[in-house]
């Protein structure tokens, strides 16, 4: 169970006590990230994300923060999204009140100092190319690029080498200054604490978080007719990377959990259909996955796999079956029934710990200002039919929302845009 208390200047407080845990997370939101980023400042978002650990008012320097934080034994990181950005400390319970005044006078109170946003630039660029090298990492890039367009929605937050090099140091301070509101910020705590004084606490801290109103991110606006097919053409490696699938939905879906479900029935196990057919049955590949994101504006669900470079056709070809097959068939009773235990069990696993607590309840809360407690979503996942998985599928798997993108050494469109023409 969790608690949601707002402040006066609009911020929201969530407290999620738990039993049998020596542990605490605090993660703190603010519901701003690359989609909000200025046309010409692509990227700033995540690079202001960086400088929030560079020095605050009461600990000027980086070296500070970081002996303050290896002292406790404990958790720190920082991460941006297209339409988040999230801070979050996990440590043992003994150290919590260290690690909200840390986190909120890191969150409050950051120099965004001139000399550490130049030092910092080239960290940027070397976090960059460390993701856009491995293909693993960059065909999700590529995927979203594809589907949502080649700046905000589908741009990632990483930004272009000529933009991190050239951003003025005074529009991060702008930036933070405009888009970190009170309104646009939740503060979740987890684990082991006293709620009543958590919550004094946090008033305490961020009550004087700014009360205006951010920026709106850039409107998103879907255009798609025809299938869509976009090759990364790299020489290097002995696998091609594939991402096949769809355009898809919004988290305020109604069918949202439906789509979650389907994506485990096709591939989130060793039981699954695509990890079955693609490499039980077929042996083309060692990693293959399905997944299904849902954003407050847009979603997919995609198929990923990596196979040898002769194999790419054959891969496609059984992923395309299998989407048919969900489409022209009824699920089995007891194939449905062991997804949503999957799913279940999955998730109870998971939130065992402080840190997926705080993550889950936080980020339904920014996605949908209505978090759902564990028992609620397990019931919306109970409920879910054999035909409501076929209208979902039947609904989101056409030829206007079906893409395919590719790392590879291939470089000719024309056979992939026939697979893709038989859909």
């Amino acid at each position: 169970m969790f608690k949601k208390t707002v402040l006066a200047n609009g911020l929201r407080i969530i407290t999620a006590p738990m039993q049998g845990t020596n542990t605490v997370t605090i993660l703190v939101l603010c519901e701003t990230g690359s989609d909000n980023d200025p046309e010409n400042e692509l990227g700033i978002s995540h690079f202001l994300e960086h400088m929030f650990f560079k020095g605050t008012k009461r600990r000027p320097t980086p070296q500070i923060l970081a002996k303050e934080l290896d002292s406790m034994g404990g958790y720190s990181n920082a991460f941006t999204s297209h339409e988040m950005t999230g801070y979050h400390i996990k440590v043992g319970k003994i150290y919590y009140p260290k690690a909200l005044d840390i986190l909120a006078d890191v969150y409050v109170n950051s120099l965004l100092n001139a000399e550490e946003i130049n030092r910092e630039r080239q960290v940027i660029l070397e976090e960059r190319k460390l993701r856009y090298e491995d293909p693993g990492i960059y065909i999700g890039f590529l995927w979203e690029e594809l589907v949502f367009g080649s700046r905000h929605g589908g741009f990632s937050s990483m930004g272009t080498e000529e933009i991190i090099r050239n951003l003025p140091t005074e529009s991060f301070r702008e930036y933070f200054n405009t888009q970190y509101t009170a309104p646009d910020t939740i503060v979740i705590v987890a684990g082991s604490f006293e709620e009543n004084q958590a919550i004094s606490d946090m008033t305490r801290l961020f009550g004087n978080v700014r009360a205006t109103t951010p920026r709106p991110p850039v409107e998103y606006s879907e255009s798609q007719t025809v299938p869509g097919l976009k090759i990364n053409h790299r020489e290097k490696g002995d696998q091609t990377h594939i991402a096949l699938g769809f355009r898809g939905f919004a988290a305020d879906d109604p069918d949202r959990y439906t789509g979650n479900l389907l994506s485990t029935v096709l591939g989130s196990s060793f039981s699954s259909r695509m990890f079955d057919t693609i490499r039980e049955k077929m042996g083309l590949a060692y990693h293959v996955y399905t997944d299904h994101t849902n954003y407050k504006n847009r979603g997919y669900l995609f198929t990923y796999a990596g196979v040898g470079h002769q194999n790419v056709e054959k891969a496609i070809s059984a992923m395309m079956t299998e989407y048919r097959k969900i489409v022209e068939e009824p699920i089995g009773d007891e194939e449905l029934e062991r997804a949503k235990n999957s799913s279940k069990g999955r998730s109870l696993i998971q939130l065992e710990s402080s840190d997926a607590v705080a993550s889950f309840v936080g980020m339904e809360e920014a996605l949908t200002r209505e978090p759902l407690t564990v028992d609620e979503v397990f019931a919306k996942i109970d409920a879910i039919t054999p035909a409501q998985i076929q209208a979902f599928a039947k609904r989101i798997m056409c030829p206007d929302r079906l893409n395919l993108a590719l790392i590879g050494p291939r470089e000719d469109k024309g056979p992939f845009e026939g697979i893709l023409a038989e859909f």
